[in-house]
């Protein structure tokens, strides 16, 4: 389950503004966060891009507005926990597809989707392997699952600014609740029901190394549904 959001938990509207500013600044100042994406968008292009595409775990929706100008507005949802950031998607962008991830999510959109994406989310949630399970279901047989998740030094190094924000508020809890590698990720979806299929690290600074370095910013991790 992706970690719920209310306006008194970790996850409130200003946590989203940080969220928000940090991943424009990634974008637009720094570059790491538009190679980052580019990776994805050209993946997709080369695997498949007839079917939709869910943005899983959407927060302010910047990525899935991103993928729809890649893709047309008819190919691309964002989904999320949190019903205020699904409000506030709705708004800016009525003409998207945002939904809430409420009990009935997965039934309901059973095998709809070509390509899941999982970006930035996983770090924190505290039992990965479950929700990644569940993920399985939104798949046709010939989908594919795209996970991007930060490569810190120290757990939470990469989300400075939200964990001082949470200390702003005497609440004592680093947001990143996991750090993954190429090796914990690759065996968590194998054990999970899904097969390798590419991978890519994103420098900080330099756009062309892919490999693991102590200055990389992201690792992105390109899988399918394993064969029976």
């Amino acid at each position: 389950m992706l970690p719920q959001r209310n306006n008194n938990s970790t996850y409130n509207l200003f946590y989203h503004r940080i969220i928000g500013t940090k991943t424009l600044l990634g974008r637009k100042l720094l570059n790491y966060k538009q190679r980052e994406i580019k990776y994805i968008v050209n993946y997709i292009r080369s695997n498949g891009k007839s079917g939709l595409i869910m943005d899983m775990g959407c927060s302010t929706g910047q990525f899935t507005r991103v993928l729809a100008s890649e893709f047309g507005e008819s190919h691309v949802q964002g989904a999320d926990v949190s019903k205020k950031s699904i409000k506030r998607c709705r708004k800016r962008n009525p003409k998207l597809t945002f939904r809430y991830i409420s009990n009935g999510f997965y039934r309901e959109n059973e095998g709809k989707y070509q390509h899941v994406i999982l970006s930035h989310v996983l770090e924190h949630v505290d039992r990965p392997a479950r929700i990644l399970k569940k993920l399985q279901s939104l798949l046709r047989p010939d989908g594919s699952l795209i996970v991007s998740v930060p490569q810190e030094r120290i757990r939470g190094d990469s989300a400075l600014p939200e964990n001082l924000f949470n200390l702003s508020r005497f609440k004592f809890e680093n947001v990143h609740r996991q750090k993954h590698s190429l090796s914990s990720l690759s065996s968590l979806l194998s054990e999970t029901g899904y097969s390798y299929k590419d991978h890519r690290y994103i420098h900080s600074i330099i756009k062309a190394k892919n490999k693991k370095c102590f200055g990389n910013h992201s690792l992105v991790v390109c899988s399918e549904l394993a064969k029976a």
